[in-house]
């Protein structure tokens, strides 16, 4: 009887194997990354997974009639990239705002803004997107309100510079009730020049004032067009993966309808907001409420402890806003929940007993050191080893926090924020600071599992320009910060491929190409592999497979 079954299922094997493939890849050089690392010529896929790789030959018999045969030349694929930190519904609602990437001085901002303003109904508010970064301006510093005012004096605009900042007109100040006499809220910072007056700068808590009188997103139909859009997007840069932090119960919504409406074509790990505990009890019965599959997962709780390079909170003090934020004392911003690190940790605790992921924000060594405290408190009830929490960002990790992190099997994500960030780190830091910032070398070295990511959109979404940085340390002025803590190209692509899978517990599904796997794969433009570190940066996906359909194709 043995026999017999053994050899029904050697049959059923054989039947398989012989069926043909959908899509076959070859003439290629196919970066699997599996356990023995292996590269192979070509790879087939049937349904939504891969049904062999291997040689030429090993795959010929598999290419029938109706098979999708495509010759690749020569380029490399590798598995579909997995971003472990891009806000991509927020990346979705910025794309219809001012966009100020390329923008080179502060007139550059004045000519964007000026524009949308002369399409714009009076009195009507004028958005910019946050992907871009002031250190890119030959001022290099936010707009003021007066700047601002020169060319929207009665529309009010809010400029968004990441999650944490934004510089608002007068008109903004007015709608949100700050005046010279509106003190700082807890949290957050009202910058402010020589004689008190708002510069229009608002910092982390201080943002939420304006933020708050802005205009609502659009509708959910609307939003659910502009997700699929920005989804198409992330196909275009070979990316079949990330992770959602930080969503609400209105944002899921969005996201479980376009999910029925089968529209989805990056698969989403989502990570809901909780910044007080009676946040996480709410995102914990939400989490429970969702039915997770292979495209939309709920995973875990997102904690958000202090802002970002404005914002860190530090044990040193330290400047930004050059001759604006003038406190010699300033050493960012803590953002416990009200009943601080204590409810922090019960917080934490709701998370372990719910069985989820928590990962939290940290960017200054002050935050990244009472994260590290509080993770020791709940390791000690609720080991945290095999339960795949991480800090988020963490800027500047003591060494101690290091070791305590590595021994408790807490993960991290790095994101490549120098890349647009390190010219302002360096000058409000200081270099040896701005240097070490996101150390991935030595995180690696010490045996914490780094899952990489590019905090879309607040940095472009862009996972090559994110690697060329991990592997040169190379920021957009044109310097090198921090050499030392350089990694391999070929560990920059694990960072975006396996380690994510590990990261996010899908690693028997994605990560690697072999047989069995989901066919989420991208071919690229260059070998990453071999070609020079200054040239990753210019690595393009000429086609993005995501559950064995192609979703994007370019040049192939």
């Amino acid at each position: 009887m043995r026999h017999a079954i053994l050899g029904f299922a050697l049959l059923a094997g054989t039947a398989a194997w012989a069926q043909p493939a959908d899509l076959v890849l070859r003439n290629g050089r196919i970066v699997t990354l599996d356990a023995g690392d292996r590269v192979v010529q070509a790879v087939a896929v049937r349904g939504e997974r891969i049904a062999a790789v291997g040689s030429e030959a090993e795959i010929a018999p598999l290419v029938g009639p109706a098979t999708a045969s495509l010759d690749l030349g020569g380029r490399t694929v590798v598995p579909g990239l997995i971003d472990s930190h891009l806000h991509q519904l927020f990346a979705a609602l910025n794309g219809p705002q001012v966009q100020l990437l390329d923008a080179r001085s502060i007139a550059d901002v004045q000519k964007a803004i000026a524009a949308r303003v002369a399409t714009t109904p009076p009195g009507n508010w004028v958005v910019a997107s946050s992907g871009w970064h002031e250190s890119l301006l030959a001022e290099g510093r936010m707009p003021t309100r007066h700047e601002l005012d020169a060319v929207s004096p009665e529309h009010p605009v809010i400029i968004p510079r990441g999650g944490h900042v934004v510089t608002v007109n007068s008109k903004a100040l007015e709608r949100a009730g700050i005046t010279k006499d509106t003190p700082s809220p807890l949290g957050g910072v009202i910058v402010r020049d020589a004689n008190g007056e708002a510069t229009g700068v608002l910092l982390q808590n201080a943002a939420n004032l304006a933020r708050r009188v802005q205009p609502s997103p659009p509708p959910p139909p609307r939003q659910i067009e502009l997700l699929k859009a920005a989804m198409a997007e992330l196909n275009r840069h070979g990316l079949t993966g990330v992770v959602e932090p930080g969503l609400d119960a209105r944002a899921v919504a969005v996201y479980n309808q376009l999910r029925a409406e089968g529209g989805m074509t990056v698969r989403t790990d989502v990570l809901l907001r909780g910044a007080s505990k009676a946040d996480v009890e709410a995102a914990i019965k939400l989490a429970a409420e969702q039915s997770n599959d292979l495209w939309l997962r709920f995973i875990g709780v997102k904690f958000p402890i202090d802002g970002g390079v404005e914002g860190a909170r530090m044990y040193r003090p330290y400047r930004i806003v050059p001759g604006e934020q003038t406190n010699p004392d300033y050493r960012g911003v803590l953002l416990m929940p009200p009943g601080g690190e204590d409810e922090y940790v019960e917080s934490l605790k709701l998370v372990a007993r719910a069985g989820l992921v928590a990962q939290t924000h940290a960017v200054g060594d002050e935050t990244i050191d009472a994260v590290t405290r509080a993770y020791k408190r709940v390791d000690a009830e609720f080991p945290l080893k095999g339960r795949r929490w991480a800090v988020m960002h963490i800027f500047l990790p003591t060494p101690d926090a290091i070791r305590e992190l590595a021994r408790m099997g807490v993960m991290a994500t790095a994101q490549d924020h120098p890349v647009l960030l390190g010219h302002n780190q360096r000058r409000w830091w200081g270099e040896e600071r701005a240097a070490y910032a996101i150390p991935i070398r030595a995180l690696i070295d010490a045996g914490i599992h780094v899952g990489g990511g590019t905090d879309g959109p607040v940095l472009p979404v862009d996972p090559f320009l994110s690697m060329g940085w991990m592997t040169t340390r190379r920021v957009l002025a044109g310097y090198v910060l921090g050499p030392e803590q350089a990694i391999a190209p070929r560990e920059a692509l694990r960072l975006y491929t396996v380690n994510n899978a590990v990261l996010l517990g899908t690693e028997r599904e994605r990560g690697t190409l072999e047989t069995g796997k989901l066919a989420d794969l991208a071919v690229l433009s260059q070998d990453i592999l071999s070609v020079p570190r200054e040239s990753i940066r210019d690595t393009k996906a000429v086609l993005t497979v995501v559950g064995g359909k192609i979703v994007h194709r370019a040049g192939l």
